[in-house]
């Protein structure tokens, strides 16, 4: 706009020296035409101030990146892969496939206050392969590292994958669930017979790490390393020395997630699932001492109590 008004100045300086001065064209003239040059560089000026309002939505702050095809309707289920980065556009968590990709039921009317989930606010308008990004200040948020807490914002960078009815989704729930209990009935036969494999205890198929936790190799697999630092899902199925199970992820059909070497699953955890690979899987005998220890966890594991589990390393991040 500025650019604008110095070329109606520059305009108004020809004409003042050359029309005037041959006398073909008034000074009144040229008074109007300048006057209507300023009231149209103001009116440019206008425009360009008039920077278009951030889209909301719960709050926050987001734009939509990519326009998306079928809509979810109220009472369906969109589901939206979700990658968390922080404001260096760095990768923080990734929830993109799996059990682990989040999935929303569309209300009939949208949650206010407190429990405001812009992510499923978004989920209702988008449309299937729409893609948006909401911006998250870091101090709506809790438990954050402290090197995110220095920042500004995180993004939430989401995308609809699919819509289900509530039929398809009952049928892909009942799905999961007989994959479930067809791989826990392996499990079970596989673990058995680890069982007496390690109560003989003579066997090569035994490998003991430094620390004391003995395992049985199956499958090593061939993905990511399950090493320290790494967001890991896996999946588990444990039992006491007696055969007796005592808990297992197959029931709810997600696999348990942790963060391999900080202590946010027993030790003989952190110790195991880096020796795997995504895709592998072994059995590990797990000493009282690297499980929950002389105390046990009552009313579940008993004071002193060895573990066995069958661990299936699934994903890595």
């Amino acid at each position: 706009s500025k650019n604008y008004i110095n070329i109606s100045f520059i305009i108004l300086s020809i004409l003042l020296k050359y029309g005037v001065k041959h006398h073909n064209i008034s000074k009144l003239f040229i008074m109007k035409i300048v006057s209507k040059l300023l009231i149209l560089s103001a009116l440019i000026a206008t425009i360009y101030s008039c920077q278009e309002a951030p889209k909301m939505i719960g709050g926050f702050k987001y734009e939509t990146t990519k326009k998306g095809g079928e809509v979810a309707k109220v009472g369906e289920y969109a589901y939206v892969a979700i990658t968390i980065k922080d404001q260096n556009d760095s990768i923080l968590q990734e929830m993109t496939k799996g059990p682990n990709m989040p999935m929303f039921k569309i209300p009939a009317n949208p949650i206010v206050g407190a429990q405001a989930n812009p992510i499923q606010d978004l989920a209702a308008v988008l449309g299937v392969g729409g893609k948006a990004t909401i911006f998250m200040p870091v101090d709506s948020l809790n438990n954050l590292p402290a090197n995110i807490m220095a920042m500004d914002y995180i993004t939430y960078n989401m995308e609809i994958t699919k819509v289900e009815t509530e039929e398809e989704y009952q049928a892909e729930i009942q799905r999961i669930k007989d994959e479930q209990e067809a791989a826990q009935k392996e499990v079970i036969e596989v673990i058995n017979a680890d069982l007496e494999i390690f109560k003989v205890g003579t066997s090569d198929l035994i490998m003991t790490t430094p620390e004391g936790l003995k395992y049985i190799m199956h499958d090593e697999g061939n993905g990511a390393q399950g090493e320290a630092g790494k967001l890991a899902l896996v999946d588990y199925y444990g039992v006491f020395l007696d055969g007796e199970m005592f808990d297992n992820s197959y029931r709810s059909g997600r696999p348990f997630q942790f963060t391999v070497g900080r202590q946010e699953a027993i030790s003989g955890w952190d110790l195991a699932i880096p020796l795997l690979k995504e895709g592998g899987n072994a059995t590990i005998y797990v000493p009282y001492t690297l499980a929950y220890g002389e105390a046990g966890r009552p009313p579940v594991i008993p004071v002193k109590t060895d573990l066995v589990f069958h661990v299936a390393l699934r994903t890595v991040k």
